[in-house]
């Protein structure tokens, strides 16, 4: 059973209807137009933030049919674009009480537009900046039922496993146990999570707003699942010895957590919203509300909600692959190098489903995480599922698993064939991946490919060993000075075994001796070479093992450390 930590009580909400429709407009530079909204409704029926008591939702049974249909992917959504986020820009003088006109009302799909259209961000609209600061649908009611039918969003903060379930589950604060890694209270704490109904530039703020007054970034996850993988081994299917597929249709969650993952704070009565991140926000006390109100221009506050996520979630068509590794290969969750090698391998599966399927790049995605089982949260487990981005799924995720191999070899051609260095816009860099770049490293991905595919060790690159190996040893020369001989390639005779070649070999004033090796980073604590294996075993001298990745990031933190194991403080 996943173990709960006691954190902040927040109010419970029973149920949860799928919201999808957030609105749609005309595109920038419209004409402007006038359609009841939020602002009509006096007051609102928002649940006071923070301490207060919250309103139930309302019956499941009274969900509009059409809405859930959609949601469900009974119906066509390519057919019904219910996933629309709005970026409304007010016009106030053609406006009146209740009766909102707008001067640009661009859409855009709400997994984009939880990075474009965040609050804070900066949006161009002929050649003007307008800024995101209020959640607004012109639609009636529309705003408030977002609010009600809000969740708990729990995201582990070591492996990135994330979840939503209703608030009647848990509490505001509340920390578990990670399903997917194990971590202890590492999944949570749990935070108010909703669906935006659209976005708005506030009335009142000026239209050019200065650089110097945007908060930091923000920016939606990727589509994460959070579904279970079956336990049944006939629900699986072998793609080879260590992957297996599944096909399902299943959702998807995606969610911005603020600049800083500090969330957001959000006034529930009139839709003004901010960065939580922002020192001093304006939320606090009384504030201008953000739509034209010719009656009282002003919202009195004090229903506040802070630390909020934004998100979305949807239904698609889902290939699940089960990755399966043996000692000395781990792929530990939270590990920098599981991290690139996953990333970079559910890249360049992504796009070789659209190559193998003839499909527009983009048209199938795919993330990774950890397995739901005890395998993967010891590190001999990970998943890489691929999705059809396109709502409600066009079934090519299925196609991907049905020429899993094709795609498997399509992959491994691509991470193989280029002449770059880790990775580059021939093989796996792209605008949507512009974020992850240095998470990239198809050299890495190649080497687990071949694992998974044909049994290969893997085994650092010789140039990149090489590399590793000088940059190293001048490092220790330079921040030990006189301290320490180090030796490079040195021989050292190894009982049973004979000689054996050890990359460096460092040697303390006091005659301590350190044997270090550079090895693989999926492999990373044990050398790919069995003499050196045998050297901590059959002689005095200690051997560290220390990962290519490690010495090409961190090279002073592992300089650092080398010296401390020999009694010398570092300059």
């Amino acid at each position: 059973m996943t173990r709960r930590t006691q954190g902040q009580h927040g109010g419970r909400v029973a149920g949860r209807r799928p919201a999808t429709s957030g609105g749609s407009g005309t595109p920038a530079g419209g004409a402007a137009q006038a359609v009841p909204g939020d602002s009509a409704e006096a007051p609102p029926v928002e649940a006071p933030a923070e301490l207060g008591e919250e309103r139930p939702a309302g019956d499941v049974l009274q969900e509009n049919l059409l809405d859930r249909l959609l949601y469900k992917g009974v119906l066509p959504r390519y057919a019904f674009p219910t996933d629309v986020a709005t970026f409304y820009v007010f016009d106030p003088a053609n406006s009146r009480r209740g009766l909102p006109a707008f001067r640009f009302t661009p859409s855009q799909g709400l997994a984009v537009a939880l990075s474009q259209y965040a609050p804070g961000k900066e949006v161009w609209i002929a050649n003007k900046r307008y800024a995101s600061g209020a959640l607004f649908s012109p639609l009636k009611g529309e705003r408030s039922r977002a609010w009600q039918q809000k969740q708990l969003y729990y995201e582990c903060r070591n492996c990135r496993y994330a979840r939503t379930q209703s608030v009647a589950e848990g509490h505001r604060g509340e920390k578990l146990d990670c399903p997917a890694c194990g971590a202890r209270d590492a999944f949570g704490e749990a935070r108010y999570w909703i669906r935006p109904p659209g976005f708005a530039h506030p009335v009142g703020w000026d239209e050019d707003t200065s650089p110097d007054d945007q908060p930091a970034r923000s920016y939606a996850t990727r589509a994460k699942l959070e579904a279970p993988a079956p336990r049944e081994d006939a629900a699986w299917s072998a793609v080879t010895s260590r992957v297996r597929r599944h096909y399902m249709r299943d959702k998807l969650l995606v969610t911005n957590s603020g600049p800083r993952n500090e969330g957001y704070t959000y006034c529930t009565t009139c839709g003004r919203i901010e960065p939580s991140a922002i020192p001093g926000g304006e939320l606090g006390g009384a504030h201008r509300k953000p739509f034209p109100d010719d009656r009282d221009s002003m919202c009195p506050g004090g229903r506040v909600a802070k630390g909020i996520c934004l998100g979305m979630d949807f239904i698609t068509d889902i290939l699940l692959l089960s990755l399966r590794v043996d000692h000395p290969v781990r792929l530990a969750p939270g590990f920098l190098p599981t991290e690139i090698a996953l990333r970079t391998l559910a890249e360049a599966l992504a796009a070789s489903a659209c190559d193998v399927l003839g499909l527009e790049p983009g048209e199938v995605q795919a993330d990774f995480r950890a397995a739901l089982t005890e395998a993967g949260q010891n590190g001999y487990e990970a998943e890489v599922y691929l999705y059809d981005t396109l709502p409600g799924g066009a079934g090519f995720a299925r196609l991907a698993g049905e020429r899993a191999q094709e795609v498997f070899r399509c992959a491994l051609n691509t991470l193989g064939s280029c002449d770059c260095d880790v990775s580059c816009y021939k093989c796996l860099r792209s605008f949507k991946n512009k974020f992850e770049h240095d998470r990239l490293d198809r050299h890495m991905a190649a080497d687990l490919l071949r694992y998974l595919l044909d049994e290969t060790r893997p085994v650092v690159d010789a140039a990149r060993a090489s590399r590793a190996v000088t940059a190293l040893a001048e490092d220790l020369r330079r921040q030990a000075g006189e301290a320490l001989t180090v030796e490079c390639a040195a021989t050292i005779e190894v009982p049973t075994v004979g000689p054996v070649t050890v990359p460096i070999l460092v040697s303390g004033p006091a005659g301590q001796q350190r044997a270090i090796c550079i090895t693989h980073p999926l492999t990373a604590t044990t050398p790919s070479d069995a003499g050196l294996e045998a050297l901590g075993e059959f002689t005095s001298v200690p051997l560290d093992p220390v990962h290519e990745i490690k010495v090409r990031r961190s090279l002073p933190w592992v300089t650092r450390g080398v010296l401390t194991s020999l009694g010398i403080a570092g300059g």
